[in-house]
């Protein structure tokens, strides 16, 4: 297991040292949550090398992603960078990419009646002006738990509404800092119900955010 008390508060600035590979060739794995080695709750940064495949595999709970770099393929088409993508639970695809790719994957975390299956692009979104100086692209909804892109781009405070159920980011671009702490882009942090953290975005800064979900309870 790795990671996976979610009543800790996590910050994983980015290492380039931390992939790994995975069973199939020309694929990396960069773990940041796990349950098991091969299966249950995953989230993790996945790296394609050009013309690398993984072989077609199961999502017993779903499985989610946004591409950061290159294209992702599969059978149901390919997924340039910008694109988030829904598999829903049971379902089975096989994984490849022409030219390589790096992907942020969340694996077995839909709750059981969330059975939908989405693609969207940036381009397709619709942005929302925030009340800090941020704008946001809604991505997904579920029950409490929503998925967002926030783009601050003269940066500012990180808007407190969304620590109160649970949090996780993913800096995708520019820096975010937590107090004096500074991280950079591919830097992950989750911090649990209840946690106040003091987190503000530099000029420039895009973060891939998920709140609502790490309460012990949806109500």
């Amino acid at each position: 297991m790795l990671n996976m008390d979610f009543s800790q508060t996590l910050l994983l600035p980015y290492d380039s040292d931390r992939w790994q590979a995975s069973p199939a060739a020309g694929v990396w794995r960069y773990p940041l949550e796990r349950e098991q080695a091969e299966s249950g709750h995953v989230t993790s940064l996945v790296r394609f090398e050009p013309g690398a495949q993984f072989p077609a595999h199961n999502h017993p709970l779903g499985e989610e992603f946004w591409v950061l770099e290159g294209t992702f393929s599969d059978e149901n088409g390919d997924y340039a960078a910008g694109s988030y993508v829904r598999h829903p639970p049971q379902s089975r695809h096989s994984s490849f990419s022409r030219d390589g790719c790096v992907i942020f994957v969340k694996l077995n975390q839909f709750a059981a009646e969330d059975t939908g299956t989405l693609v969207m692009t940036e381009r397709d979104g619709q942005w929302v002006i925030g009340e800090h100086g941020y704008r946001r692209l809604p991505l997904h909804r579920h029950e409490g738990e929503v998925t967002s892109v926030l783009d601050f781009p003269d940066g500012g405070r990180f808007p407190p509404c969304c620590y109160r159920r649970g949090l996780e980011l993913l800096v995708l671009a520019g820096e975010l800092k937590e107090g004096q702490r500074g991280l950079a882009a591919l830097s992950w942090l989750r911090f649990p119900p209840g946690a106040e953290p003091a987190l503000t975005a530099a000029p420039g800064t895009r973060l891939w955010v998920r709140t609502g979900h790490l309460a012990p309870a949806r109500d």
